[in-house]
């Protein structure tokens, strides 16, 4: 699972945008790039599902 937030453009690439969809008489929606999952070690890993456990919600780390 990968959670993805939409892009914030610049009026300049928003405009790059629309014409692109004119061109193919589509919608296009534009996604900020998802980070790379943390590589975590085994104890991490254990100590962040204790964590879901408590919060009651899942976790994902990603890197910084």
């Amino acid at each position: 699972m990968q959670c993805t937030a939409y892009a914030h453009l610049s009026e300049e690439k928003l405009k790059q945008l629309r014409k692109i969809e004119e061109e193919f008489g589509t919608v296009l929606v534009a996604y900020e790039k998802v980070p790379a999952f943390a590589a975590l070690s085994d104890d991490e890993v254990r100590e962040v599902r204790e964590k879901e456990k408590k919060l009651g919600k899942i976790l994902i780390a990603y890197e910084q």
